[in-house]
């Protein structure tokens, strides 16, 4: 029996949403060159986890009990200051070069970079409450 030679095949990159957030970012760094305070590719994505990821996770928390509380609260601190602390592991240099090339032909419009950027504030604001009140509704449905 003879052996076939196979081609490997380059599976197509997927660009997500997280993607187009880094991009922005990215794009509002290389617009506002060297002024402060403006917003990076890796502090859009760091907004976008703490809205997605600990906002909910944070009011959860808060409804354990006091030693349990405690330890969770330490334990999230812990593996926040690590996330914060290793800017450029969330995005590899291959991935940032291929997000970077992938939107390379779209307009950047500070417009909506800020209106993203504020939405994800608003909602980090607004999540904490509402989950809150969530959890609330559940304890006393359970009861």
């Amino acid at each position: 029996m003879r052996k076939q030679k196979y081609k490997e095949q380059k599976q197509p990159r997927r660009y997500y949403f997280f993607d187009y957030l880094f991009w922005l970012g990215e794009m509002a760094q290389q617009h506002y060159k060297g002024e402060p305070r403006r917003p990076d590719g890796d502090s859009m994505l760091m907004l976008c986890i703490m809205v997605v990821v600990l906002g909910p996770i944070i009011t959860i928390v808060l409804c354990f009990d006091p030693p349990v509380r405690d330890f969770l609260v330490i334990a999230m601190i812990v593996g926040c200051s690590v996330v914060v602390y290793l800017p450029g592991r969330i995005y590899p240099p291959s991935r940032r070069k291929a997000v970077m090339r992938h939107y390379a032909g779209r307009k950047f419009s500070p417009a909506r970079c800020y209106f993203f950027l504020f939405s994800l504030g608003f909602l980090l604001v607004a999540n904490i409450p509402l989950w809150g009140t969530v959890l609330k509704w559940i304890d006393k449905t359970i009861k």
